[in-house]
């Protein structure tokens, strides 16, 4: 079943929860439309990444409608919550987790783990020195060995647009958003006010995606 059993498991707990225990459950899904791998590809076919992304974003919701699998309460695109994005790297910034350079933005592990009551990587710490999967959550057009950056866990929340690849507005220059940042800005911006109660996801997403995410 690939990546449907995740999509199938989670629809079955929520019906139980909202059929049998009667919770009003808001389900949000997010969808990557922009990311290192979708403006590769675009570029390979010669299209725009919003055509690409709308393109399998059909045929994925295609293939939940055959698997019984229900809508969500609320889609979120990434590019479609830059402004947003934005703000929310700029916080981390105010806050003093993360810098910028070149005009990316990168969050600083080691700032970040030395206050007392934070710990990086909850979910996977035997992965923290895994440098292939922080390479791949990266991004397959990041070098992730780049000099820009101070420690070598630290990972991009912003992305300077290098020539001919999407990109938007910032006071750090014209860029895009890292992989990590955008669930994090999004569920910040529609759950304003209640903490998520369940964030459901690939097991192979805890390091880094879901990791970097919690931090």
């Amino acid at each position: 079943m690939g990546h449907a059993r995740s999509y199938v498991s989670f629809d079955i707990l929520k019906r139980i929860m909202t059929d049998y225990f009667g919770y009003n459950v808001k389900l949000v899904m997010n969808i990557t439309d922009i990311d290192d791998k979708i403006i590769r590809k675009a570029i390979e076919e010669n299209i725009s990444f919003e055509e690409l992304s709308r393109r399998y974003e059909t045929e994925f919701f295609d293939d939940m409608r055959r698997l019984n699998v229900s809508l969500p309460e609320s889609i979120t695109r990434v590019s479609e919550f830059v402004p947003e994005i934005v703000a929310f790297i700029e916080k981390i910034i105010e806050n003093g987790y993360a810098y910028e350079s070149n005009g990316s933005v990168y969050f600083d592990v080691k700032k970040y783990s030395s206050e007392p009551n934070h710990t990086y990587a909850k979910l996977e710490p035997t992965s923290v020195n895994n440098k292939e999967k922080m390479a791949e959550g990266e991004g397959v057009l990041t070098n992730s060995e780049t000099s820009e950056k101070r420690g070598e866990a630290d990972f991009a929340l912003w992305k300077k647009s290098k020539p001919g690849e999407p990109k938007w507005p910032s006071k750090w220059g014209e860029g895009r958003p890292g992989w990590h940042i955008e669930c994090s800005a999004m569920a910040a911006s529609i759950f304003k006010k209640y903490p998520i109660d369940i964030h459901t996801g690939g097991v192979d997403l805890r390091f880094p995606h879901h990791d970097n995410e919690l931090a």
